[in-house]
């Protein structure tokens, strides 16, 4: 085989190799932070609960504390029966002493119903706690893979360009030239092996001469439709 096709093909697979890599380096961050983003959910939706069931206690201490001014004031409206001189001020002291009597049952329903629901806010607070420490381990689990891929890939990516260096060191200038207008023009795919008797990229049929040609792999052959250079590589024998 011609050694520049050679290197070319080893340069192809090193440059496909490089890609992967840097668009996974690329994409790991963004998936830090997407999983990130989820715990912040997470922790969102147990702030939330956590703020429902105080509002919920809150308001039960203040219908609590409502019905013993109430309560206060009833004693002191039973206190002044005690003291009226006329039969209508009698009457109007009952009177307050009912209204206030309905007030506190209102309240205390008002209370009963607080309470029934604390329990679905308690046991949702249980369930969205519980949810985000699943979530934190899996997310603590899950950034501190996508920090070790990215080091390992990173490493990976630096030989990888070392070894780029070298395989261009090996071409010609002008056949490393072709190679990279090629890649550029073709979206990083410049060498590709001929299957079918086609090019395996733009799947062009080759004429019978350039077919031959290809298969000799003795010098670098262009795709008479997409420029992209050719190799052929042989059928494994039958046993």
């Amino acid at each position: 085989m011609n050694p520049d096709l050679q290197t070319l093909i080893e340069l192809q697979q090193l440059d496909a190799t490089i890609a992967e890599l840097h668009t996974e380096v690329q994409s790991l961050p963004q998936r830090i932070a997407q999983v990130e983003s989820q715990l912040a959910e997470h922790i969102q939706a147990v702030e939330a609960s956590k703020k429902n069931l105080a509002e919920n206690q809150r308001g039960r201490r203040k219908r609590e504390n409502d019905i013993a001014a109430l309560r206060e004031k009833i004693s002191h409206y039973r206190d002044q029966t005690l003291e009226v001189k006329t039969n209508e001020q009698y009457k109007a002291l009952l009177h307050e002493i009912e209204f206030h009597e309905a007030g506190i049952t209102k309240l205390e329903d008002e209370i009963l119903a607080e309470m029934i629901d604390s329990e679905s806010l308690e046991k949702k607070l249980r369930e969205t706690e519980r949810s985000l420490a699943e979530e934190r381990s899996r997310t603590e689990k899950e950034v501190a893979e996508a920090k070790q891929r990215q080091q390992q890939d990173e490493v990976e990516l630096q030989a990888s360009r070392t070894r780029r260096a070298q395989f261009q060191s090996r071409l010609q200038p002008a056949v490393y030239e072709q190679y990279e207008q090629i890649a550029r023009a073709r979206k990083g795919l410049a060498v590709v092996e001929v299957q079918d008797e086609a090019c395996g990229a733009c799947h062009v049929r080759l004429r019978p001469q350039a077919y031959a040609e290809a298969r000799t792999n003795e010098q670098i052959l262009n795709c008479e439709s997409c420029a992209r250079i050719l190799y052929y590589v042989a059928a494994p024998a039958a046993e």
